[in-house]
């Protein structure tokens, strides 16, 4: 057997301290780590955990010595990279995974060689989509641990399948990250080492190379490595053992070698990876801290969907477009998508400082979109007599028939809307405020005092008609409106619209009646309500739980607004929860609670939404929503990074796990990114929601949604949980913010569906709400842009919009889509101004040419695409040259 020795580091960059506080180690060990490689030929190699976000960390403290450090990386003597931040690989999206590793690629380029292994030691399980996303680098293998059982596997070597297809050689590390850590100069310790390792993986290499990887948490390498290398190699010569100071680019070319030489047929396994058994995933983790995952979803939303497109829209006539600022902005999202960060396993300080960085992220991006489209407005061609532009930017590929409301500042309270061709567009004021614009500008210690304007403050809601990605433009006429419509969406208890027919319970839950096909769906938005006794790693219940529902206790409602086209009801619940939640049972004192749920259903738009507000006074619990799916299924469908994964409602390893010692409970708790639903092929319901990544199936053949809302902690770590027992996980650290003690708002919507068409159409609608802008002037020369453009579009509901950015080198437009569906599409036609692009290639991940399949023609302005794989991602790139 080959022993491959890896020196590395797995430095989690914050955690139990704060990224500061982590640094000052850092700094140290850099400097140790490069006298010692200066001055000691026989250390071959350090890897410093597969990221290169420490390089900049590093630098900005120690700026001098960039050329030893770049030096010793060109001659993969320090080993970096692909990746900027070891990431969590299921709350982030698809797109903040791939700049992650287009970020830390560049950066890892920049100082001479990147490591070309998808290495992921330490996430908390290992998402479907991750195959495909290193297939679209180029990267061919992928390192992993947590989430693998034997029950998946016979060996260690196994083809990981994405949803598409794709394929990487995966090298599953059955010990970890830390096999090898304990070698050192003594040889009794040393014995017990390798025996470990010889036991764990023997039984599972098909190859005879055996890895041990030498390093730990935020650990300096082990000076004496070349010297114990030495030592093993005498110890057990005549065992035919080989120990050979290695990287794991060394180590996975050997493996190839051997796969090659012995033509051995390796297993072919797809999809995710979360069971707990022989090392925790924390499957539960996706509800920590919901205040930070939701403002995680919220700034990957401002620069995916906003930001980009916006600012690509404006590239392509003239503008600049600034990826430096833009890339600071990721930066900052993406420093927060580490493993222990997003998950939210930290301290309240290090919490603290993620908030900080997400504000950041928003400041940038927010500034970026109202400075350029200021600027980009005053080229366009506005037709000032028919009254004010309200200009609405589409920001996906597809067309979109979607409700806007919009807040305006205008001088008359009565108007009427246009469409860009002068035909009288319906719309519903929602509120009307007397403000004075003066409040809302800088007065100058030259001028004085400014004039008082008193105007309107007006909120209105309509709905906007967008052919394609790019704009349109309605227009605020100064005349006003009649409207004799007396079909109003709510009449008494019962919302109503073209699609949905919604009966309001006493309760405060409701009914839906698909009106296509006659379902209805009962006890939808029913608040659960239960104790906590886990820590910020996992939800665990005490042993004697108290569950408290709002089914059957009367909540109070309101009418906020009702109209034709829209109509928001407010929903009170008064509900008494116990203060407190303890390992064994929960407190006996009983807090009163309100839960506030806004319920909005508009014109012509199939979903009710749900905005509700917790005001939350007690301490560890769980808030969750429930919906009873009335279909008999054994599998639900859930929105992952890149499209739908199909999902089982009972895993049969809840019966037996305690039984078997896995490390933790394994149950259908799931992360998610827009939606989740139960459809058996003709109808079904969809919950879909804005950075609420949790969801669980109760039910076995009749299942029901619960979607968490909150769920609260104390500790970081906490031991002998119900779902997770024996050690704790983490320090045992209080976590009072962990608590979310106030006010929190859940966001999320229900529809039903008819068609696999519906899924992601409906979700993306939904979560991606139009962009509009009231332009500050009207251009009077210089005017270039009609003030309705559409450069792209793909008439498709199937197809998702990942990305439309500007390249990282060059001037083109990268555009990314996807088949969100898990079986094969046929007959994509993309329309595009071949007036403004000049040629269209298609480019892999890292924006790199490659050759176009036969299955594209390009021809007339049109691209058409005979067929798409399963979850299958396109990257074109639009040539502006």
């Amino acid at each position: 057997m080959k022993f491959h020795i890896v020196s590395h580091t797995h430095w989690d960059r914050e955690w139990h301290k704060t990224f500061e506080e982590y640094r000052v180690k850092l700094v140290r060990v850099i400097d140790d780590l490069l006298d010692l490689l200066e001055n000691n030929e026989d250390y071959k190699s350090f890897m410093i955990d597969g990221q290169t976000i420490v390089l900049e960390d590093y630098l900005e403290i120690r700026p001098e010595n960039r050329y030893r450090l770049s030096k010793l990386i060109k001659e993969k003597r320090i080993i970096v990279g692909p990746w900027y931040i070891q990431p969590d690989e299921f709350i982030p999206s698809g797109e903040s995974l791939i700049r992650n590793l287009l970020i830390g690629i560049k950066i890892g380029k920049k100082f001479g060689s990147v490591m070309e292994i998808g290495y992921l030691p330490d996430s908390f399980g290992q998402s479907a989509c991750i195959p495909q996303i290193l297939s679209g680098f180029g990267i061919n293998d992928s390192i992993v641990w947590r989430g693998i059982s034997d029950e998946d596997i016979k060996t260690r070597e196994f083809w990981w399948y994405g949803l598409d297809g794709s394929k990487v050689l995966n090298h599953y590390l059955p010990l970890g990250y830390e096999n090898a850590k304990w070698l050192s100069l003594n040889n009794e310790r040393n014995e017990e080492v390798i025996k470990a390792n010889i036991k764990a993986q023997e039984p599972l290499t098909s190859t005879g190379q055996i890895l041990m990887l030498c390093g730990y948490d935020q650990r300096e390498p082990n000076p004496d490595l070349p010297e114990i290398i030495k030592r093993l190699n005498e110890r057990y010569e005549d065992k035919g053992y080989k120990f050979v100071f290695s990287s794991l680019e060394e180590y996975v070319k050997e493996i190839r070698k051997e796969i090659r030489k012995s033509d051995k047929k390796l297993d072919e396994i797809s999809g995710e990876f979360r069971k707990g058994k022989h090392m925790r995933v924390h499957a539960s983790i996706g509800a920590t801290r919901l205040d930070i995952k939701k403002l995680n979803f919220e700034l990957q939303s401002l620069y995916e969907k906003y930001v980009e497109p916006i600012y690509s829209l404006t590239l392509l006539w003239g503008f600049r477009y600034d990826n430096s600022l833009i890339n600071k902005g990721w930066k900052y999202i993406i420093q927060n998508q580490a493993h222990d960060s997003i998950c939210n396993v930290c301290t309240d300080e290090t919490h603290d400082e993620m908030k900080i960085r997400y504000n950041k992220a928003k400041q940038i991006g927010n500034t970026l979109i109202s400075d350029r489209l200021q600027e980009f407005c005053t080229k366009i061609r506005l037709d000032s007599n028919k009254g004010i532009p309200l200009i609405i930017f589409n920001t996906l590929l597809r067309p979109r028939k979607s409700a806007l409301e919009v807040e305006v500042f205008l001088e008359n309270k009565e108007f009427t809307l246009l469409d860009r061709f002068g035909e009288i567009v319906d719309y519903q004021i929602i509120s009307t405020e007397e403000v004075d614009l003066n409040d809302f500008s800088i007065e100058s210690h030259f001028v004085g005092k400014n004039a008082s304007q008193k105007c309107y403050r007006v909120k209105f809601v309509f709905i906007a008609d967008v052919n394609g990605y790019g704009y349109t433009t309605y227009y605020i006429h100064h005349k006003k409106y009649i409207n004799d419509n007396k079909n109003f969406i709510l009449n008494g208890d019962i919302l109503e619209n073209e699609d949905l027919l919604v009966e309001i319970n006493e309760d405060g839950s409701f009914n839906i009646k698909d009106k296509h096909s006659g379902k209805i769906f009962f006890n939808q938005n029913v608040i659960e309500e239960s104790g906590n006794a886990g820590d910020e790693y996992d939800y665990s219940p005490p042993e004697e739980d108290k569950i408290i529902y709002s089914k059957g206790k009367k909540a109070d409602m309101e009418i906020i607004t009702n109209g034709p086209i829209m109509a928001r009801l407010k929903v009170i619940h008064l509900l008494s929860f116990p203060k407190d939640t303890y390992a064994k049972c929960r407190c006996e004192e009983m807090e009163e609670s309100i839960i506030t749920s806004y319920i909005t259903m508009y014109k012509g738009i199939k979903r009710v939404e749900v905005k509700t507000v917790i005001d939350n006074k007690v301490k560890n619990h769980r808030i969750r929503s429930l919906f009873d799916s009335n279909i008999e299924d054994n599998i639900h469908y859930a929105d992952q990074q890149f499209g739908i994964l199909k999902r089982q409602n009972y895993l049969k390893e809840v019966e037996y796990w305690k039984k078997d010692n896995w490390q933790e409970k394994y149950y259908p708790i799931y992360n998610q990114h827009k939606f989740v639903n139960i459809y058996d092929g003709e109808k079904g319901i969809q919950i879909m929601n804005k950075g609420l990544p949790q969801y669980e199936i109760i039910g076995k053949d009749n299942p029901k949604i619960a979607l968490t809302l909150l769920c609260t902690t104390d500790y970081m770590g906490k031991q002998d949980l119900v779902n997770r027992p024996g050690r704790r996980s983490g320090l045992h650290v209080k976590t009072p913010k962990s608590n979310m003690l106030g006010k929190f708002e859940a966001e999320y919507a229900i529809s039903t569906i008819n068609s696999e068409m519906e899924m992601n159409s409906l979700a993306e609608d939904y979560v991606y709400p139009l962009y509009s802008y009231m332009p500050v002037s009207i251009g009077e020369n210089d005017t270039i842009i009609q003030d309705e453009y559409y450069p792209l579009v793909i008439n498709n509901e199937y197809i998702g919009t990942s990305a439309i950015k500007k390249s990282e080198k060059g001037k083109s437009l990268i555009v990314r889509f996807y088949n969100t569906q898990n079986r094969l599409i046929e007959n994509i036609n993309i329309k595009y101004d071949s007036k403004i692009f000049k040629d269209v290639k298609i480019v892999n991940l890292k924006e790199e040419e490659i050759e176009m399949d036969e299955k594209y023609e390009i021809k007339n302005s049109s691209i058409d695409i005979k067929s798409l794989n399963s979850n299958e991602i396109v990257t074109l790139k639009f040539l502006l040259d």
